[in-house]
């Protein structure tokens, strides 16, 4: 056999699904040598994960690649639950709010996973740094020990194998002209079935050898298997069938959101899709055999979808894809070995899809490691701050998994109305024992399931004071509620979160007061010398500063600034007049001028908030206390030589 090929990688990322795409792009943002590579020949097409969450979202505009989901998907608004009604079927009890007003400034999407990779492929191919590699099988792993300052080492060696003519992802397996679809069967770990790798003729060996590893590569993981760890947790027997069919029916709510409970039949969880797609993910009630199986099909599934919705009706013409899957909950024990190599999203927890919950917590899962490893690999941070990903993560993941059992118990039970309980007066059903309040189970996983709600423990990335008086509606650890403001210089409204892009810097937010007052005018001014020896420690690029102050816009100037605040001016573009905002009133925007207000800031004495390139508030201080600021980012950052 030929000698293999040797190279040499500072991140080496295996799977180019929605996580890995999300790694990519931050590694994209930064000065490093990065390869991806992925078993598959091509991206997906059609069916797996189709939710996007509202700050999964906000993390797609970080990267400006927001408009091309947003635009496409299938916008929710609301939710409705439908249960038995004794013999006449089922009927509506519930109607729910997705999203509480102000959460965020986007609303939950639906959308092909695959508009999702797209977007990111281009967004990397467009920064030009590298591209994936696809047909490449990894197939062997081994790790050194290595000290974590050692910035030239490569502790990770991985033996892949270059496929030549590769199998396809799968093979068709429809029915007739009912389906355009391919079926996937969603194993469990340990089956056969998930230990079966991708054949092909062999091209080339390569021996990759990289600083860091970071695993993205599904619930099958073959590098979670490589390092021995094992997933625990729960795995039940029973079939559910998930299908995205444009319906043809009488249903009345079926472009709504809906959980549909038939007292004898099971549930339905439907989802409107883009271009009048729906998903339905229907409980089979079959226990997992390979008999069972082979009786499954979509004309069979939606045999089970007219049952539970009966009295309406349901069929179709056109299948998009389709697939089984078995309930659990599972968690790897560890999220990552010796600092160096890492996993995410479904190679370390898996779940029902009930909660569209699988994509983004795997996305957010690459988000947090992905700046992580690029501000260390740069030299900018320390590597102490990778240990960071385990205690923010894991603990999420564990929170995923408690409320997936809760609504799986929810989807799973065999309620229906009592006939003699009379209707409520609104339409509703009232409350009794056997009725699942859905209303009350969203509500307290709202701030969860929007993403919105995740708030990261005291680290060396984050303060170990909860909230501070400072700015009281601001957790620390929590990613920074974005209200609008106006640009000082053109009174243009913006949202304060699109002034945070993720290109890997740190920002210290001004939050200046009211500039009027002589007291504060002289508190700025001698912010100035201390706050550019602070920036200066720094290499260039890896602090931005913004100011938004509280005074009326029309009575202040950029110019009644010190010109630290406005930034160094150049001989060619003159000042930069997108460093000084202000938190007032605007004549065409009734959300704008309450800001301060909303963060719980002090309009006349202001803070400073230190904000990690995640968009999470890591600190909060006095707006004199530019020694606590400095103490926080010394923690992590490395100063210049």
């Amino acid at each position: 056999m030929a000698s293999a090929k040797i190279s040499h990688t500072d991140l080496l990322i295996i799977g180019a699904g929605p996580s890995g795409m999300m790694a990519a792009a931050w590694a994209s943002q930064y000065n490093i040598k990065t390869r991806v590579i992925d078993k598959n020949h091509a991206r997906i097409s059609k069916g797996q994960a189709d939710g996007l969450q509202v700050r999964t979202l906000e993390i797609f505009d970080s990267f400006g690649v927001v408009d091309e989901v947003w635009n496409r998907g299938y916008r929710d608004s609301e939710m409705c639950t439908w249960l038995s009604d004794g013999e006449n079927g089922i009927h509506r009890s519930q109607r729910v709010l997705l999203q509480k007003v102000g959460i965020s400034r986007y609303t939950s999407v639906a959308i092909n996973q695959a508009v999702i990779e797209q977007t990111f492929l281009d967004l990397v191919s467009q920064k030009g740094r590298f591209h994936v590699e696809r047909n490449m099988l990894p197939e062997c792993l081994s790790l050194i020990e290595s000290h974590p300052d050692d910035k030239d080492c490569y502790p990770i060696n991985i033996t892949v194998r270059h496929l030549h003519n590769p199998s396809p992802l799968r093979a068709p397996n429809g029915t007739g002209k009912d389906t355009r679809s391919h079926v996937q069967i969603k194993e469990d770990e340990d089956s056969d079935a998930a230990k079966e790798q991708q054949t092909g003729n062999a091209e080339a060996i390569e021996s990759i050898n990289a600083k860091y590893l970071l695993a993205c590569d599904g619930a099958h993981s073959w590098t979670r298997r490589q390092l021995g760890l094992v997933m625990e947790g729960e795995q039940t027997d029973y079939v559910w069938g998930v299908i995205d069919i444009i319906p043809l029916t009488d249903f009345p709510d079926i472009r709504t959101a809906c959980a549909i409970h038939s007292s004898t039949a099971g549930s339905i969880l439907n989802i409107p899709r883009e271009d009048r797609i729906n998903r339905l993910y229907i409980q089979l009630g079959l226990e997992d055999n390979s008999n069972n199986r082979a009786n499954i099909n979509p004309r069979t599934m939606i045999e089970t979808a007219r049952k539970i919705m009966a009295p309406y009706t349901i069929d179709y013409k056109y299948c998009d894809w389709w697939s089984l899957y078995k309930i659990g909950q599972r968690i790897s024990p560890k999220f990552s070995v010796s600092n160096r190599v890492f996993l995410a999203g479904d190679a370390v927890h898996t779940h029902s899809p009930k909660l569209g919950q699988g994509m983004n917590v795997s996305m957010q899962d690459a988000y947090n490691i992905g700046w992580k490893l690029g501000a260390v690999l740069t030299g900018t941070a320390k590597p102490s701050i990778l240990s960071t990903y385990e205690t923010e993560r894991r603990q999420v993941a564990l929170e995923l998994l408690n409320a997936d059992r809760e609504v799986t118990r929810f989807y799973a039970r065999n309620v229906h109305k009592t006939p003699s309980t009379p209707a409520a007066a609104n339409g509703s059903e009232p409350e009794t024992t056997n009725t699942p309040n859905f209303k009350l189970i969203r509500e307290n996983l709202h701030a969860f399931l929007a993403g919105v709600g995740i708030t990261y423990p005291p680290s060396i990335l984050t303060s170990s004071q909860t909230t501070s008086p400072h700015a009281l509606h601001i957790p620390l650890g929590a990613r920074l509620p974005s209200h609008k403001i106006l640009n000082q210089a053109s009174a243009r409204p913006i949202h304060l979160a699109t002034l945070l892009p993720s290109n890997s810097h740190f920002r210290i937010l001004i939050f200046s007061g009211n500039i009027l007052s002589p007291s504060q005018a002289s508190l700025i001014q001698n912010l100035t010398t201390p706050l550019e020896s602070l920036i200066q420690k720094y290499p260039p690029s890896t602090i931005d500063i913004l100011t938004i102050h509280s005074s009326p816009r029309t009575s202040v100037s950029i110019f009644d600034f010190p010109p630290f605040f406005r930034g160094p001016f150049d001989e060619v573009l003159g000042w930069d007049y997108d460093r000084i905002f202000v938190d007032d009133i605007a004549a065409h925007d009734s959300e704008c001028g309450s800001a301060y207000q909303r963060l719980g800031i002090d309009k006349e004495k202001g803070c400073l908030v230190g904000v990690r390139p995640d968009q999470h508030v890591g600190w909060v201080g006095a707006l004199g206390d530019v020694e606590g600021l400095g103490t926080w980012l010394g923690g992590f950052l490395v100063a210049k030589v």
